[in-house]
């Protein structure tokens, strides 16, 4: 089922220009094509399998891997019979395209790409079907998701030799910011690690090599550390703080704060306050 269609700017000119984005849950062979296209076309597979072909050659795509159909070549692809992929695709056309595109590590005789953060590319894509709404000003919204999309991409292009070498802090600072960002949602270590661009059995090796704990530990502590502040520092009720931690059933929130500090939620909050009021006023009979 195609999710959304978003067409803009259809006669656009300059460096870039964003033409229309799509994603889509294939059926199983789904195929598009033979046909011949006048601009630009970036696809990624987010999942499931298919198959790209391009001047006379079959290229298998995979997760995580993306492919680039040129202007003027006839091209086609198809969905994988038994694991159809969910794909999603952007197209663009200017003066400076396939400069950008060689940034990319991409043209005539590479055609097939790999980004190893999926996620920012499929937010992209959300993003340019957001601001299909956005009203004024949308279209400079919809070219920065455009140079968003291309600069991941590039980014992922210059770094395979040096993730060769890296002892995986880079990894986990990344996958520290994506918790620090998505804290409050239904965060889960498989999705931090699509979000990376590891498998969840690496990540927690790296996690562990680099802070001695596992995500899930990372990501636990993290939101006990902000439900104290939250508890010491506003009124909000135990179930505002718990939602607001990433637990939409208190108890679960309540029993998972006991077993980190030691302590329930409403008693982590008397004793904070106790103690604040005694530092107030021990401030109070302090000399000048």
């Amino acid at each position: 089922m195609k999710e959304s269609w978003l067409a803009q700017n259809p006669n656009g000119v300059g460096e870039l220009s964003f033409l229309f984005c799509g994603r889509q849950n294939c059926a199983p062979g789904d195929s598009v094509g033979p046909a011949v296209r006048e601009h630009y076309l970036l696809h990624f597979c987010l999942s499931g399998r298919g198959v790209y072909q391009a001047q006379g050659r079959s290229y298998a795509i995979g997760p995580g891997e993306g492919f680039l159909i040129l202007p003027d070549e006839v091209t086609s692809y198809q969905a994988d019979q038994s694991e159809p992929w969910t794909h999603i695709w952007v197209g663009f056309h200017g003066s400076r395209a396939g400069e950008y595109l060689h940034q990319c590590g991409l043209g005539r005789d590479h055609r097939v790409y790999r980004c190893a953060a999926p996620d920012r590319l499929d937010h992209c894509v959300r993003e340019m079907m957001r601001y299909e709404t956005a009203g004024r000003g949308h279209e400079l919204m919809l070219q920065g998701e455009l140079y968003h999309f291309l600069g991941w991409i590039a980014r992922s292009a210059e770094e395979p030799s040096h993730r060769g070498r890296e002892t995986g802090k880079e990894y986990v600072e990344l996958a520290m910011e994506y918790i620090r960002n998505h804290f409050q949602e239904d965060l889960t270590v498989a999705k931090l690690a699509r979000y990376v661009g590891l498998n969840r059995s690496y990540l927690t090796t790296v996690f562990q090599s680099v802070l001695q704990m596992s995500p899930q530990q990372f990501l636990m502590r993290f939101r006990m550390t902000r439900a104290a502040q939250l508890l010491r520092e506003n009124n909000l009720s135990v179930g505002e703080v718990a939602r607001s931690c990433g637990y939409p059933d208190p108890l679960t929130f309540s029993k998972a704060f006991k077993r980190t500090l030691g302590v329930t939620p409403s008693r982590y909050r008397r004793g904070a306050r106790a103690e604040h009021m005694a530092a107030e006023a021990e401030t109070k009979v302090l000399p000048v």
